[in-house]
């Protein structure tokens, strides 16, 4: 079993978002993976979001390989052979996630969502770049982004990267 997220802030902005309901799932260009808890936030950008609204909360990946699993069985991921992304998008969405338990870093390179259904999605960095592999969109309007090289990096979901924290 993996440990929980290793830096203490972490653990302490990501603590209100354990126990919220998943309220939207998303497979997206590139096989991205969004999936959104608490409140549905409304918004006006339709070019990448086919749903009006955002989770309080957004957890996700554009560009790591993932995986779905439940009892040892891969129920999705990001490599599977499918013709769409619509098709892709529609294989995940049949997955009910319900409740977030716990986030784990089980590697400095691999993160792990376990949900009450003992269902796991695992996220996995795939590329020596530092770009990032991981991300979660907080209600506080904080984002915390890991990297390979880097880590993670808390920061301002809604100003330019440069003010960092």
């Amino acid at each position: 079993m993996g440990k929980l997220l290793s830096s203490r802030s972490v653990q302490t902005l990501i603590e209100p978002l354990l126990g919220k309901l998943c309220c939207r799932k998303q497979v997206g260009y590139r096989e991205s993976l969004s999936i959104g808890f608490g409140s549905k936030i409304p918004h006006q950008n339709r070019l990448k979001s086919r749903d009006d609204y955002y989770g309080e909360w957004e957890i996700g990946t554009y560009n790591s390989a993932w995986r779905v699993i439940h009892r040892g069985k891969i129920l999705c991921g990001s490599h599977d052979i499918v013709d769409s992304i619509k098709e892709h998008d529609a294989a995940f969405n049949r997955i009910e996630l319900r409740r977030l338990v716990s986030v784990q870093q089980l590697t400095d390179m691999d993160i792990r969502l376990v949900f009450d259904l003992g269902i796991t999605i695992d996220f996995l960095a795939t590329t020596r770049d530092e770009d990032e592999w991981f991300h979660i969109f907080c209600h506080q309007g904080k984002y915390i982004e890991f990297t390979v090289g880097k880590g993670c990096t808390i920061g301002p979901s809604n100003t330019p990267w440069h003010n960092k924290m």
